[in-house]
């Protein structure tokens, strides 16, 4: 890879913008809460942790609710980290208070680069997806959520776009039909820009990734239009202003084949970072938006 220049990495790296913390102070202070917030959830949650959709030890999700009735409200969530970093382990900001407005959530885990290939990670949230949506349909759930932060909005955005996969779903297995919504937190949907980044070491983009995987650049007569589900795009304005940018674009896209989408920039200094910390905040914009959407389908 050619020299990167340090002017586009800032661009592409969100903890460079918040004006909260120098970067690395922020990362630093996002883990120990993170693992602090894990560590209490999981003590006063109900919960099952580490059950296997696949046969690697990443490929696995933890369900937050147990207590709840079968045909409870679920919410997935799919964690971040720019494909390579993270784990479910350290998600929990978004549990405590939709488990305790009655809705179930289900963090999944996936297996990262460069051990796997970014179109390896698609297939696997696709597949723990098509199991998780059989075992809500088994249990008469018929309001199933899907939440991505960062790199997870990415991945929870890709099931957008596999026609033959979507078709199977409506008419083989009428699952499909149960996800009533997409809520995308901070993502990144253009992989072009990436190529010339850090990042891509452990990435190691191909051409064709590129092409298929830039979801703000695809040619819209491959794509089907969808109804019946709504898709909101939030990010924070203190985020990286390329990550708004792309947050801005991707919602204007998504009108081209989605009945319902809602474009959100939070304000207040909210970066790419505590607009997730916040959603332990029952006050916090976001989390309302999250409750008042699976709760009452607004």
């Amino acid at each position: 890879m050619s020299k990167i220049d340090p002017k586009h990495e800032k661009a592409y790296t969100p903890s460079e913008w918040s004006k909260r913390l120098l970067s690395l102070e922020l990362m630093t202070k996002f883990l120990e809460l993170s693992q602090q917030t894990v560590t209490h959830v999981r003590s006063t949650v109900p919960n099952e942790l580490d059950i296997t959709y696949g046969p690697s030890e990443r490929m696995k999700y933890d369900i937050y609710g147990t207590n709840l009735p079968g045909d409870a409200p679920v919410l997935i969530f799919i964690h971040g980290g720019y494909w390579q970093e993270f784990t479910k382990n350290l998600a929990a900001f978004h549990v405590p208070i939709p488990v305790s407005k009655g809705i179930k959530v289900i963090n999944i885990g996936y297996n990262l680069c460069p051990e796997v290939t970014l179109s390896d990670i698609v297939v696997e949230i696709k597949q723990v997806i098509e199991k998780l949506l059989k075992i809500c349909q088994k249990n008469g759930c018929n309001n199933v959520w899907i939440m991505g932060h960062s790199a997870g909005a990415h991945l929870a955005a890709s099931i957008l776009y596999d026609r033959e996969w979507q078709t199977m779903m409506e008419q083989q297995q009428r699952t499909f039909q149960l996800i009533k919504g997409i809520i995308l937190v901070g993502g990144i949907y253009s992989l072009q820009p990436l190529l010339t980044t850090s990042f891509n070491d452990a990435l190691k983009l191909t051409e064709h990734e590129v092409k298929t995987l830039s979801f703000n650049n695809l040619d819209m007569n491959e794509v089907k239009a969808i109804s019946g589900m709504k898709v909101i795009v939030t990010v924070g304005e203190c985020d990286a202003p390329k990550f708004v940018e792309e947050s801005q674009n991707y919602s204007k896209k998504l009108l081209e084949f989605i009945d319902r989408v809602e474009f959100i920039l939070l304000r207040n200094n909210i970066d790419h970072f505590n607009i997730i910390e916040n959603l332990l905040d029952s006050n916090f914009l976001l989390t309302k938006i999250i409750i008042n959407n699976i709760k009452y389908q607004c």
